[in-house]
Order: structure tokens, then sequence, then C-alpha cells
């Protein structure tokens, strides 16, 4: 895929450059940039899209996109708990510049793990909270210092290599124009900003200038699914995070809260799309947790 190309912020003949977000929201576009980016997020719940697939994400959590992975984080803006701005900080890494460093025989650990990033990964949280303190780190080091805060880092999520999840798709790889790439990060926008709503293929294939035929068949030969599979695919993430954060007392509630006007069909979309009925998710995270 090819949706809104992102631009790093200059960091001259650098090999890694940092970006600290604290803001009402992330960068909520879905976008994509040559560089790997790896991410801890200080404060702030919601969703990210990573190609094809979407999972909840909340503070503690450090992902590693691969380069060129499209992406997009979101975050829960009814998600009372979270008061104030979100806190990110992403280190973005050009993958091209550290083979100049690949020469180096200490440097074989972390030289595989980078040669090996086939896939984006989300880092087991059991490992997580223990890395904060090399992202706070960067923020405030220069120099040498900070470099080698960055070694550490990167031979840190070396040795923790297998305790990640894959956030492959299965999808493969498409390339189409930036005009394409514009119309599908504007369609997803607009699904995470309204899914609670009543949401129409019309509604959306207007957004794009497109009818809503020509829409369709865009919409399935870029993400390989239906715009109305999509849609029930967030909004059932959405209310997976209102079930799992207790923000309603009952699943009906839920049900309304995420976009859905029919209780049964809510139950039917849920366990096709998590594989278990919304009771049974709620008893399984609450021993989770």
């Amino acid at each position: 895929m090819k949706p809104i190309q992102f631009t790093v912020s200059v960091y001259g003949e650098g090999v890694f450059a940092v970006m600290e977000d604290k803001k009402e929201n992330f960068y909520n576009y879905y976008h994509r940039h040559d560089e790997a980016q790896i991410t801890y997020i200080l404060k702030g719940k919601g969703t990210i899209m990573v190609g094809n697939i979407m999972q909840s994400f909340q503070s503690g959590d450090i992902f590693v996109l691969k380069p060129n992975e499209p992406h997009m984080f979101d975050r829960d803006m009814e998600d009372e708990e979270e008061i104030g701005d979100i806190h990110a900080i992403h280190i973005f890494v050009n993958l091209e510049r550290m083979k100049k460093l690949y020469h180096i025989p200490d440097f074989e650990l972390v030289k595989d793990y980078l040669l090996e990033l086939d896939t984006s990964k989300r880092l087991d949280r059991s490992v997580s909270e223990s890395m904060m303190h090399y992202f706070t780190n960067l923020m405030v080091k220069t120099s040498m210092p900070r470099f080698t805060e960055f070694l550490s880092l990167l031979y840190a999520l070396a040795i923790h290599r297998h305790d990640v999840s894959s956030l492959y798709s299965g999808v493969r790889n498409v390339t189409y124009s930036d005009k394409d790439g514009a119309r599908i990060s504007q369609v997803y926008k607009y699904t995470f900003d309204h899914y609670n709503e009543d949401i129409t293929v019309e509604q959306v294939a207007s957004i794009v200038h497109m009818t809503p035929t020509s829409f369709c068949k865009f919409f399935k030969r870029h993400t390989t699914k239906t715009y109305i599979s999509f849609l029930n695919e967030v909004r059932i993430e959405k209310a997976c995070q209102i079930l799992i954060d207790n923000k309603s007392e009952h699943i009906a509630e839920a049900a309304f809260q995420s976009g859905f006007n029919n209780v049964v069909h809510f139950n039917r979309v849920f366990k096709s799309i998590t594989k278990m009925s919304p009771r049974k998710y709620i008893a399984q995270h609450s021993v989770d947790i």
C-alpha cells in the first residue's frame, strides 16, 4: 500500500531521530515512512491500525514498526481515565544508514535483529515496562551518551526479540498512487472519527468523490475486505475497549456506544470477529486483569 507519505524531521547524517508527542491526539492519519519506528506509549489508550489489522493499545505498550508499514494510532477520546494530552516517544531508525555499523563484531546481535525485521511487532507487557528508561533518557541525553542509549535500546529489543506479538495481517504488499493512498487515509480517519454514528457506504463514497459501486471495488481491491467488514471491525474493537474498561454496565449499552443499532446483530458480529461471545470476552479479560 502507499498511504500518505510521512517525512521524518531532518536529522542530518545521523542514523536515528527522536520525536515526543504531547498533544490531544496522535498523528491519526494512515501513513508510512522509510524509517523503522519504535514507539513507547507513556500515556493514552486507543487503537493502532497496522497494515490491515487493528489492536487496542494502552500506556506502557511498545511497538516496533517496520519501514514503509502503513499504520495509524488513534486515541480513545472518550476515555475518562486518561485526562489531558497523550504522551508518546517515537524513535525513527534509518536502516540504510545503520549498515555502517554492521561490520562491527559486537553489533552482530543487533544487526541480525534489524535484518530480520520482516513484520511489525508489539512487545509483551512483561518486558515493555522495563524499557521505559531508554526512551526517557533519549529525550534528555545528547551527543555520545544519547547514541549509546540508542544502541542499548536496540540491544534490549534484540535480547527480547521473542517476547513479542506479530502484527502481520497476511495482506500482500500493494503499490498504488498517492491519490489513492490519500483516499484510503480519508476513509480510515472518517471511520475512526464517526464509527459510533450511522455510516453508509454512500456517505463514505461521497467523501472521496466516488460512486458507491466504484468505491466498493476500490476499497476491496486495496484492503482485501469490504468497507462494511472494515467498519464492523472498527466498531467491535471499540466495543472491546468499552467492555474491558467497564465503561458500560450492560452489553447492549456497549453495542449502542460502538455504533450498532441491534444487539442481536452486535452479538453475531462480535462472535464472528473475536471467536467468542461478549460475555465470554468479558470473563476472559477479567481473569487476565
